[in-house]
């Protein structure tokens, strides 16, 4: 007996042994290699700002902070990502339960009556034994172990890792999206605070020139051409202000649903940006891949499509388990803790894929298939990437430079403003030249704030293409 006793043991120590040094069935997850440039077109190869978790600071806006604070505590879609994420590590911790044995507990008590009939398979009525009363007690465990010879349940783990990692990463993804929304919005909406600015300036200088206007034509100096010329173009200008209202409603509106506020309790009080758009560097492609959060992402999806190949592969072979069950049964109490009421049984448990061959196959071809498809696109994450990167760095090289040209716009037409000015005054010219240039001033001006304000959004699109705080 102890003989038999030792072999179970020692064999079934074995199959456990076996299970675990056995390599998994299927592909072994490798990133692709991917093809890149020594360095980006109009880019640094050096990435000398290294900008942070806290990347935003780079503009220097204390009410930015601020309103990035609320984000962070209060927005809607990335509590529904951290969501995603818990659900996907809980998820995790349900495969990872498939490594462990499954125990199982039972017990009961019952009071069993045996009917005359139940006793001696019927009688007449009237007559035969009277009924039978007996009780029955037991109480078991059973176990059930999976022995992964073939790695079915690692691959299964694997995949779901893979999948907790994604979703994991996820989180950063959708909190950079939001980050880089949130800032987009509140420089867009600053620099209509920066054109509101220019033209209440020039309402001012609008105002001065009717005021000439009507003085010179009240002097007999002018026509009345001149006073209409002048009250146009202060409408106008009013009209081009009141104009702005409302997208700048619209920007503050959707900045209050980023920090998860009630749009109708939400203002943001008006300020210009004078500064130039602050100096990033792009980096080197090389370490690009490593800092987008939408490239591990799609790469972790790429695992967990690979580990799922190793599952389907491990379907066609049998699955062994390893089954027992012990406890005690006994019809009368008092011989319940009895070794002689005791009752056990273990061996091993293998099931076969039997006529399953067509089942099999389409699950491999499935899970291949889906392979397929997580490595194009992580390929087409990766070309993006350095695509979404090139584009940036030419949106801003060219907004920098529209801004510059523009500076000197501003500067050639207040000189042609100011000259007409005087020879209006002078009584040289007509009030004509003077509104012409005038048009001329507000509208570089504005083109001005424009192009400074693509160079900021620029900015922004080039630190989410360059991962922005991931890593």
């Amino acid at each position: 007996m102890l003989k038999t006793t030792t072999i179970q043991y020692f064999s079934g120590a074995l199959l456990l042994f076996l299970a675990s040094s056995c390599k998994p069935v299927g592909p072994e997850h490798m990133v692709p290699d991917s093809e890149y440039a020594a360095a980006f077109k109009g880019g640094s190869s050096a990435y000398a700002s290294r900008l942070g978790k806290t990347w935003w600071t780079v503009f220097g806006d204390s009410q930015l902070n601020t309103l990035m604070s609320s984000l962070e505590g209060k927005n809607f879609d990335l509590r529904a990502a951290e969501a995603r994420r818990n659900q996907a590590y809980a998820s995790l911790g349900i495969d990872r339960s498939l490594l462990a044995p499954q125990v199982f507990s039972e017990s009961s008590a019952t009071r069993n009556r045996a009917t005359e009939s139940d006793r001696f398979g019927g009688g007449g009525p009237g007559g035969g034994a009277p009924p039978a009363y007996f009780s029955n007690y037991r109480v078991s465990m059973s176990l059930g172990y999976e022995i992964d010879l073939w790695g079915r349940v690692r691959r299964i783990v694997e995949a779901g890792r893979a999948g907790a990692e994604s979703a994991e990463v996820s989180v950063d993804q959708v909190r950079l999206s939001l980050q880089a929304q949130l800032v987009r919005n509140y420089l867009a909406m600053r620099f209509l605070d920066t054109e509101a600015a220019v033209l209440e300036q020039a309402l001012g200088t609008r105002e001065e020139s009717l005021k000439l206007a009507k003085e010179r034509f009240d002097a007999g100096k002018t026509g009345e051409l001149d006073v209409a010329r002048a009250e146009s173009e202060l409408a106008s200008t009013k009209a081009q202000l009141v104009g702005l209202e409302a997208p700048r409603a619209s920007l503050e509106n959707a900045i209050a649903v980023l920090c998860g506020r009630n749009a109708a309790n939400f203002s943001i009080a008006p300020a210009s940006i004078t500064r130039s758009a602050p100096v990033v560097s792009a980096g080197s492609p090389a370490s690009l891949l490593g800092r987008r959060p939408d490239v591990f992402v799609a790469e972790r999806s790429l695992a967990a499509s690979s580990a799922n190949i190793g599952v389907a592969v491990a379907n066609f072979y049998p699955k062994v388990s390893l089954i027992g069950s012990g406890g005690l049964a006994s019809a009368n109490s008092s011989d319940f803790l009895k070794w002689s009421s005791s009752e056990f049984s273990i061996g091993p448990d293998i099931q076969l894929p039997l006529f399953q061959g067509l089942r099999r196959k389409a699950d491999l071809e499935l899970a291949k298939a889906r392979h397929e498809e997580a490595l194009a696109n992580y390929q087409q994450t990766v070309l993006a990437a350095f695509a979404d990167v090139e584009s940036a760095l030419a949106a801003r090289r060219g907004a920098l430079r529209e801004a510059a040209a523009q500076q000197a716009s501003i500067t050639a037409t207040r000189k042609a403003y100011d000259l007409s000015d005087v020879r209006y005054k002078e009584g040289v010219s007509s009030y004509l030249d003077v509104v012409d240039s005038q048009r001329e001033l507000l509208n570089a001006q504005r083109l001005e704030v424009q192009a400074r304000g693509r160079a900021f959004a620029a900015t922004v699109q080039l630190i989410q293409a360059m991962g922005g705080g991931f890593r």
